[in-house]
This record gives C-alpha cells, structure tokens and sequence, in this order.
C-alpha cells in the first residue's frame, strides 16, 4: 500500500496547469454513455486524488451506495476485495503508473491496462470484475491527471481464479510488463488459440457455423467445437456473451 501512494503522489500539479474546462466536457459524455452501457464507468481524479465521476450503474454491479463509493473513492473497493487478490492489484496500478511515467507525454495515452479481480458484493456474494483503465486527460506540463477505468462483470468468472493483468499498447498490439514470461500467467486474456479468435471474429460480424466453415475451409462440426471451446475458455454462456468479453480484452 506504501508503495502504491507513493506512486499515487509522484507527480506534482499546479492549479494553473488543469483545465477544468476538461472536466466539465467529459462527465456529460460519460452519463450518456452510462444510460446505454452495462458497464460501471469511474473517472478518477490525480491532482485531487478523488473520484470525480462515478456511474450509476455501479449499484448493479455491487449494490452498495453510490454516495459512499463517491466519498471514500478507490480504498472503498480495496477493503472489499478479496485478501488474495489486492496486493496484486495494487501491485498492478503501481508498477503500470511507474512505467507511464517513464513515457514522453505523447506515449502515455496509447496504453490500456487491464486486470480481473475478486470483490464482494453488498449481500457478501464474491463475484469478478474485469477493469479497463486508459488515461484520458493530461496537464499542460504533461502530468497524467484524469484516469477512466471501466468495469465490467466477468461472464461466468471463477471465484477461485488468481487475478489476471495485462498492459496493451493500442497502437502496435504489443504487451508489456505482466507478460507470460514474466508473470508465469496470460493475464486476463482467455488463452485462446489463432483460430479460435478467427472464428471469434467472425461470429462477432454475424456469421454463421456454415458461413464460417466455407469461409475457413473446414467442416461445420469443427466450427461448432471451436465455439464451443471458445465458451468454455471465456467462460461465456453463449456466443454474444464471448464477443462482448473478447471486445473488452482488446483481443478482437
């Protein structure tokens, strides 16, 4: 936790750097987007180290109250999360920061971070959530200031799976820091195979088992055992379910 409000607290903000006018064009945007999306949608705030947005849909996803969550801000959903799951977490949001850091101004806003966790709802039912954390707005000294993290419940999420994570650059695809390698996991990617996201894809613009059998040139029951594969995978109960999740992973 030290070492995360260390990386919290690094950057040093002046009033006359942040456009406040920023603030004020996005939070209409973003409760239009909350009146046609199931998604629970948090602006956090870094110079003022506070939530200065938060959807009303987060009380589907958790059923506390929105006020409280408000108020309290990241540390209301820290003391909810599973023991095994926060230090990761926390681990993750540190080192990502300090790696955003590292970058010019420019680098910072192609990244998304993504990561699964556990966290109890507010009848005590522990569920998953997936966070998709991009940085919106900077300072005119180049400080990362307004951080949009989306949330979303995990299809069928396991109560007993580790925390995934992954740091993807928008731009080149490429992944970095919570590699394999490094972290011996595949963060919060499924772990589907390259046919398996091909036909992903193209469940995903509507095709049909047979469409997609002719178009890949195989049989029509390999198809409907690579969709199957891709459920039991994603943990999804069925295909549109799986095309919403992949979509939110960055994986089609």
């Amino acid at each position: 936790m030290d070492e995360y409000k260390r990386a919290l607290t690094a950057q040093r903000f002046r009033p006359q750097d942040v456009d406040l006018t920023r603030l004020e064009y996005h939070i209409p945007l973003l409760e239009r987007l909350d009146a046609v999306e199931g998604s629970s949608t948090v602006l956090y705030d870094l110079y003022q180290r506070r939530y200065v947005f938060l959807t009303p849909s987060f009380k589907f996803l958790l059923g506390y109250r929105r006020e409280e969550a408000m108020a309290e801000g990241p540390e209301f959903f820290y003391r909810r999360m599973h023991p095994d799951d926060l230090p990761v977490v926390l681990d993750t949001v540190t080192r990502t920061l300090r790696f955003l850091y590292g970058l010019t101004p420019g680098e910072r806003q192609d990244y998304k971070l993504g990561f699964d966790f556990r966290v109890r709802r507010s009848d005590d039912r522990l569920i998953r959530l997936l966070q998709q954390v991009v940085v919106l707005e900077q300072d005119a000294r180049g400080n990362i200031w307004l951080v949009l993290a989306v949330n979303d419940l995990v299809p069928g999420g396991s109560p007993e799976a580790p925390v995934g994570r992954s740091l993807r650059n928008m731009r080149n695809g490429k992944e970095y820091l919570f590699v394999p390698e490094d972290e011996g996991t595949a963060g919060p990617r499924p772990g589907l195979s390259k046919r398996e996201i091909e036909v992903l894809g193209l469940v995903a613009v509507g095709m049909a088992s047979r469409q997609i059998a002719d178009r890949l040139y195989i049989s029509v029951a390999t198809v409907n055992n690579h969709r199957q594969r891709i459920l039991s995978k994603m943990r999804a109960r069925n295909s549109s379910e799986a095309v919403r999740y992949a979509s939110r992973l960055g994986i089609l």
